[in-house]
């Protein structure tokens, strides 16, 4: 079945039955759902860095909150030093919830700001189908009066086809972006907002593109993917890293709701027996590992190039500003022909110093470069502690 369609079916999951949605069986087991009450966050894993004996910066996913009876000490404990790079939260609910406010489909042109819509509550594979027509017949198939027609243009001055060639008037449907023409969305996006880590005052930008909700899964560790094919579960992928030494949380919208309109809350300990209040997630709690520091280039304590650029790499992305701070001395003294720059993209982690006086360092001379706490990473978060490099020139 298309992965669209799959989804939009997925979506409709809140209006069924609780007793299509659970086991047939009056014993509790690792298969059942709980539709009653509000929502619960079961687990949260995530990846952490740890140690082991003077082995550092190993990486493991981990239940950072909450527990499973086949999870062992290494597999769930509070995390401490959740990895600021390349992590992914996996938050596992107890029960379903609805998909239309978690997703929003591609249509054929800009709507508001983007191409993606909302599916309001209620519309059917049918309606997403209707609203898949070609242009010419969507005003009678798809028409703005039905609240069940997606991919409705708010756009005053309405919504140009991406050639150009119609402008769809605010209110009335730009149609489904369906290309391979089965009648189903081609693409979904998670919608802004819907769940959000958040660090402090800091809230972290989400990919919205890497993110997603899967109404599949139970407790059932299964064979094929282990802990992280636990499910019902909200896919969480930060937009580059998370903000180091920071202490974060999850924080749900209001729009986020189980079938009944029952907010998502997280009990104690993810034990789903106690209670939560709807809508309160503070329970989850983690700290991000701290900014650190490695020499990336070739550096000799004794007889070092003196004309080589040594390059410094942190473990996350770094502000530019910031690195002005960096600091070199010559014998003691304060060194200034030098330059610190970030690099772009992918490299965007790394501190470049280029030595610029002529013939480069002094020969047979002893140099200490200095990464300051005031060089930050991208959310303004410092080391614990400044990096230092000391080495002496050749002759």
């Amino acid at each position: 079945m298309h992965l669209a369609l799959r989804r939009i079916l997925h979506w409709l999951a809140g209006a069924v039955p609780a007793s299509l949605a659970v086991a047939c069986t009056d014993t509790a087991s690792a298969t059942d759902l709980h539709p009653e009450g509000p929502p619960m966050i079961e687990q949260v894993r995530l990846k952490e860095l740890y140690s082991v004996g003077r082995i550092t910066g190993l990486e493991r996913v981990v239940f950072g909150f909450g527990t499973h009876p086949d999870a062992g000490p290494e597999d769930e404990h509070p995390v401490m030093t959740a990895s600021p790079s390349g992590n992914k939260l996996r938050i596992i609910i107890d029960e379903l919830l609805r998909g239309n406010n978690l997703e929003e489909i591609a249509c054929r042109a800009v709507v508001d700001d983007d191409v993606f819509a909302h599916v309001p509550i209620g519309a059917t594979p049918d309606d997403i189908a209707r609203c898949a027509v070609s242009h010419d017949v969507l005003p009678s198939r798809c028409p703005g009066s039905n609240p069940l027609s997606v991919c409705i243009c708010d756009r005053d001055n309405g919504c140009p086809a991406p050639d150009n060639s119609y402008t769809t008037p605010k209110g009335q449907s730009v149609g489904v972006l369906d290309m391979d023409l089965d009648g189903a969305a081609d693409n979904t996006r998670f919608i802004r907002g819907a769940v959000r880590i958040v660090c402090g005052a800091i809230d972290v930008p989400i990919d919205l593109n890497g993110s997603y909700w899967t109404p599949s899964g139970n407790q059932q560790k299964p064979a094929q993917g282990g802990f992280d094919a636990l499910g019902p579960a909200v896919v969480l992928v930060p937009q580059g890293a998370l903000p180091t030494s920071m202490d974060c949380g999850l924080a749900f919208s209001s729009e986020v709701v189980d079938k009944d309109g029952n907010q998502v809350c997280a009990p104690p300990d993810g034990d789903i027996t106690r209670n939560c209040t709807p809508g309160d997630t503070t329970a989850i709690r983690f700290t991000v590992a701290p900014m650190t520091f490695a020499v990336a280039s070739a550096v000799s304590p004794t007889g070092q190039s003196r004309t080589a650029d040594v390059v410094i790499q942190a473990n996350v992305p770094l502000d530019a500003a910031s690195v002005a701070a960096v600091t070199v001395t010559e014998a003691g003294a304060s060194y200034t022909q030098f330059t610190a720059t970030v690099g772009v993209g992918a490299m965007s982690n790394q501190i470049t110093i280029h030595w610029t006086a002529p013939g480069g360092l002094a020969a047979a001379t002893a140099y200490v470069i200095t990464v300051p706490i005031t060089v930050t990473d991208v959310y303004h978060q410092p080391a614990p502690q400044p990096f230092s490099i000391a080495f002496t020139t050749a002759t």
